[in-house]
């Protein structure tokens, strides 16, 4: 194809793409709009009071009468920043080190005697961080918006969707793992729980040592669940995970978007308030200097807007598309706006095309034996 083609192609793409997100934010608008009329007296005042908020502060994004306004913040939001993150950030760092580079060798290895036959592990990762804007989806890496209802899962649910998102990217197929065998089943490296619907942190460690359930085989409930759930095959598994940031705190900028283009979906943490319970659409830019309570996935960004694309756990009737698609559960949240970022972590799913290292598995004494590969 010419270049003349070709940007004529990518023109009537984008072209096809703004006009179909038209009605899309217009019926949005209108979603919101139907439900707050039938919302009760105290949720509208409640809704006023936040808009009042708004105007005071000049802030750029919209509220209204989102799904997750029928359960409280606590509820919601589950995750809990352990005590002594920056020195499990450290040992974990240099072990996801340690294992990046034995899975690099058998990858490098395979790859020498099948050629062509492994997927891209990024997406022009040499140059993607220098991009105005991303996003995860456009490149079909990102799970379907899930729900986690009125349990505190939150953390449970940003360890998922990264680890689907590594998935895609390795193996150019989807998972759909179990967030509910992750709430109920997961234990940290010292085999302690490592959540429940009263929150919890990220389960990758599980994923490695024993891994994860499909959704088939063990559907969420949004309750902490029964222990002989835990007896479920579990053929989701990774090979590695660590911190963006040495010490597990906030990352810059420029190293959030270089750790997006060489892994893939993150997990990161935020801070949750009643504005960001009840977002509809534009850039949240509270900058609540709060703890941060949720786990969310990090998919991209948009320098024009100076905003973060996450991606959230509260259903299609919470936030926004994000500019893409026809589901909400989207929102555009300001660079360094309420602790965004905070302890933000990648994984590396498994391969389905070679078999994991044994110098591997001997650094993972706890872990079950690794799988095979499936055979494409």
């Amino acid at each position: 194809m010419t270049r003349h083609r070709f940007l004529k192609a990518l023109a009537i793409t984008w072209l096809g793409l703004t006009i179909l997100a038209w009605p899309v934010a217009a019926s949005e608008k209108e979603d919101y709009a139907e439900r707050e009329r039938k919302a009760p007296p105290g949720l509208q005042k409640k809704l006023e009071g936040l808009r009042a908020e708004i105007k005071s502060k000049k802030l750029k994004f919209s509220v209204g009468y989102t799904k997750a306004m029928d359960y409280s913040v606590e509820q919601l939001a589950g995750t809990r920043l352990p005590k002594d993150l920056p020195e499990k950030a450290r040992k974990q760092n240099a072990l996801g080190r340690d294992l990046l580079r034995l899975d690099k060798q058998e990858r490098d290895q395979f790859a020498k005697g099948k050629p062509g036959v492994l997927p891209e592990l990024t997406v022009a990762a040499q140059s993607c961080a220098t991009l105005a804007s991303f996003d995860w989806r456009k490149q079909g890496k990102v799970t379907p918006v899930r729900d986690q209802g009125g349990c505190g899962s939150c953390w449970a649910f940003g360890t998922v969707a990264t680890y689907e998102g590594s998935y895609l990217i390795r193996n150019n197929a989807a998972a759909d793992g179990s967030e509910q065998y992750i709430v109920t089943c997961a234990l940290d490296a010292l085999g302690n729980r490592v959540g429940s619907c009263a929150g919890g942190w990220w389960a990758f460690d599980h994923v490695i040592n024993q891994g994860d359930a499909t959704e088939a085989d063990a559907p969420y409930t949004a309750t902490d669940g029964s222990s002989s759930l835990c007896a479920t095959g579990t053929p989701y598994r990774a090979v590695a995970w660590g911190y963006v940031s040495p010490d597990g705190g906030i990352p810059t900028v420029a190293e959030l978007k270089g750790a997006l283009c060489t892994y893939g979906p993150l997990a990161v943490t935020v801070r949750v308030t009643a504005l960001f319970q009840a977002y509809t659409g534009g850039v949240f830019d509270e900058r609540d200097p709060g703890p941060i309570n949720h786990a969310i996935t990090l998919i991209g960004w948009d320098d024009a807007q100076g905003a973060w694309l996450i991606k959230n756990s509260w259903g299609t009737w919470w936030g926004e598309t994000g500019g893409f698609g026809t589901d909400k559960g989207y929102m555009w949240i300001a660079y360094e706006s309420n602790g965004i970022g905070t302890g933000a972590a990648w994984v590396q799913a498994t391969s389905e095309f070679y078999k994991a290292s044994p110098e591997l598995q001997k650094l993972l004494p706890r872990a079950k034996p690794m799988p095979e590969p499936r055979q494409r």
